[in-house]
């Protein structure tokens, strides 16, 4: 990837052409631009620069905005094909661009520049058929093409949120697509641009989509990590392996040990203990509970004798154990009698 991004650097590069632009500004529009966009390092507040230069914020505005006008009308006049490309490869992403989650497709326009973030924002800033996405209450900072309009993103988000409201679970693009009238037009990409830009829903990380809030798709403490994991997974898992996966899903940087994980599950009745450190979710009709409870509450609930192996069968359904362990038990409590047609339940006379 690297060696890919590195071939899109050379000879007339985007971040060639972009910093030759800027060389051509004066001296203030120079600092305002590389100050703004952070190509000195980090970027500053226009107050910052404005306290340096000696002028208003206001003024510093100004001159970023005519700064930008200047270099984006030689841009798109000068580098046509180049503006073209952004504007392609901003299709092929789905027509919309959240400035926190840039697809490395589009990172590659500008190569493996260690500002190559900056570079493409200011791209985006001075292509002709890009226009900004402010940040509200609906959607995050980013880009979009501009025959995708703001009320369009919304309108899909929205449509999307109602419907995962009404199933209550996260779902995948796919099935989104399928089941949601008036979104079925849109591609997938188009649809998995518009969550990743959107403030209220998240795509997962193993590719679901639900509701920002929701600890399904996005996991907050230990006792959510655990719940995406196993959630995940879809079968039972022994502790260090939860404790593994959420270390290499990367959440966030903080650091999980297996005995704060061991803990949690042990805690948090969404969490069912099934046998030797392994662990499932309730909600896949796992119950607490021996081995013996689980064989008396089977024998119990059967209309007819049993089999050992169908007695098996059922323990394993809800526990994870050795054949033998289920059979000792059978053979070693009074209260389950063999029969010539299987295992009964038969309760002790007081």
């Amino acid at each position: 990837m690297n060696e890919k991004r590195q071939k899109t650097g050379e000879g007339n590069s985007l971040v060639s052409i972009i910093a030759n632009l800027i060389v051509s500004l004066n001296e203030k529009e120079k600092r305002v631009l590389n100050g703004r966009f952070g190509f000195s390092g980090k970027k500053e507040t226009l107050s910052a620069i404005g306290r340096e230069l000696k002028l208003s914020r206001e003024r510093v505005r100004q001159i970023e905005k005519n700064s930008l006008n200047k270099i984006s009308k030689t841009f798109n006049d000068k580098y046509k094909n180049k503006a073209a490309e952004v504007e392609s490869k901003m299709k092929q992403n789905g027509g919309v661009l959240s400035d926190d989650q840039i697809p490395e497709s589009m990172l590659e326009l500008v190569g493996s520049h260690k500002f190559a973030k900056n570079y493409l924002l200011l791209i985006c800033t001075i292509t002709k058929n890009i226009s900004k996405v402010d940040e509200s209450t609906d959607l995050k900072s980013g880009w979009r093409l501009d025959d995708f309009s703001k009320d369009e993103i919304i309108d899909i988000c929205n449509k999307v949120i109602t419907y995962l409201k009404e199933e209550e679970i996260p779902l995948y693009i796919k099935d989104l697509k399928d089941n949601i009238p008036g979104i079925s037009k849109y591609e997938e990409k188009t649809l998995s641009a518009c969550v990743s830009i959107s403030n209220k829903l998240m795509m997962a990380k193993n590719e679901l989509v639900g509701l920002r809030a929701w600890p399904s798709v996005n996991p907050r403490n230990v006792r959510d990590k655990i719940y995406y994991v196993l959630k995940t997974a879809g079968e039972p898992l022994h502790f260090t392996e939860i404790t593994s996966k959420i270390a290499d899903l990367k959440f966030d940087k903080k650091r999980v040990v297996r005995a704060t994980v061991h803990n949690e599950l042990i805690a948090d009745s969404r969490f069912v203990l099934i046998g030797r450190g392994i662990y499932a979710l309730r909600e896949w009709g796992y119950n607490d509970g021996t081995v013996y409870e689980v064989i008396k509450n089977i024998l119990s609930n059967s209309k007819s004798p049993l089999a050992v192996s169908e007695i098996i069968e059922l323990v394993n359904r809800s526990r994870k154990v050795k054949r033998n362990t289920i059979i000792i038990n059978l053979q070693t409590k009074d209260e389950f009698k063999k029969t010539s047609g299987g295992y009964v339940f038969q309760g002790l006379s007081k």
